[in-house]
C-alpha cells in the first residue's frame, strides 16, 4: 500500500533539468521522516507557496476557473491551466481571451471564480509532508505565506485546514503590484516579518514561484520533488 512521502533532508540537488541552481530538492526515498533542514540556522523566518506546496488545491482552482471561463464563453483546457500554475487568475483569463480573439471581463470572471473556490473550500486536501514539515518549523522560526492567490481564497483555505495557526503573516496576490515570476510577494512577506530576504528559506512547487523566489535573493526547496518519487511498499 503508499504510504506518505518523508521529508527532505534539504541537501543540494537538482529536480530536473529546469530547476535553477541554488534550489534544494532530494528524492523522499532518500531520508528520514522529521527532519529540519541541516543549516537551519542561516535562516531567520521561512515562507511558504499555498497552492500546490501546501496543499493540493489543483482540481478545485482548475474546476473553478474553467466553470467561470465557460459562463463567458471560454473554454479553459487543463493543459494550458497547467502549464501557467504559478500565475495568477486575471492573468491566465487574459491571455486565454487574446488567444481565443475575445474579450471579457477579467475582473467579473476571476470573481466568479473565487466564489465557487469559497463555496467548495472544505474539498481542498493539505500535503501531508510539507504540513508536517511547517508544524516542525513554526517551533523554531516565524512562518509566513507568500500566495498568488485572492485573499479571500487562502485565507478561507487556512481556516478550512487549521493551518492558519501556523503562519505570523500572510501576503497575497493583492497585497502586490504583479504576480511570480515577479519577487514582490516574497519581499513584502519578508519585509512584514522584519527579516532579511536572504535569511528567508521558501518552499515552492511552481517555476515562476522559485524564480520570484532567486530573485528576491532567497533559497529555495522545490517541493514537486515530493511527489515526484512516491514512496512504496
Amino acid at each position: 500500500m503508499p504510504r506518505e512521502a518523508p521529508l527532505p533532508m534539504h541537501a543540494h540537488a537538482r529536480y530536473d533539468d529546469t530547476t535553477p541552481p541554488n534550489t534544494r530538492c532530494t528524492s523522499p526515498g532518500s531520508c528520514d521522516h522529521g527532519n529540519l533542514p541541516d543549516d537551519l540556522d542561516r535562516y531567520q523566518a521561512v515562507l511558504f507557496d499555498w497552492d500546490g506546496t501546501l496543499v493540493d488545491s489543483h482540481p478545485l482552482n482548475y474546476r473553478s476557473l474553467s466553470t467561470a471561463c465557460a459562463q463567458w464563453g471560454l473554454t479553459l483546457e487543463e493543459p494550458f491551466y497547467t502549464d501557467r500554475v504559478g500565475t495568477s487568475g486575471a492573468e491566465l483569463i487574459t491571455e486565454l481571451a487574446a488567444r481565443s480573439g475575445t474579450t471579457v471581463p477579467v475582473d467579473d470572471v476571476v470573481a466568479a471564480s473565487l466564489e465557487i473556490i469559497i463555496k467548495e473550500v472544505a474539498t481542498l486536501q493539505p500535503y501531508p509532508p510539507v504540513v508536517r514539515l511547517a508544524e516542525l518549523l513554526h517551533h523554531h522560526l516565524p512562518l509566513a505565506i507568500a500566495s498568488g492567490g485572492p485573499r479571500r481564497s487562502v485565507h478561507a483555505g487556512l481556516n478550512a485546514t487549521g493551518l492558519q495557526r501556523l503562519f505570523r503573516h500572510v501576503t497575497t496576490g493583492e497585497d502586490a503590484p504583479r504576480g511570480k515570476p515577479d519577487p514582490s510577494l516574497f519581499l513584502l512577506a519578508s519585509q512584514a516579518l522584519g527579516v532579511n530576504p536572504s535569511r528567508c528559506l521558501v518552499y515552492e512547487d511552481s517555476s515562476e514561484g522559485i524564480q520570484a523566489a532567486h530573485a528576491a535573493g532567497m533559497q529555495v526547496v522545490d517541493v514537486r520533488c515530493f511527489r515526484a518519487h512516491p514512496v512504496r511498499m
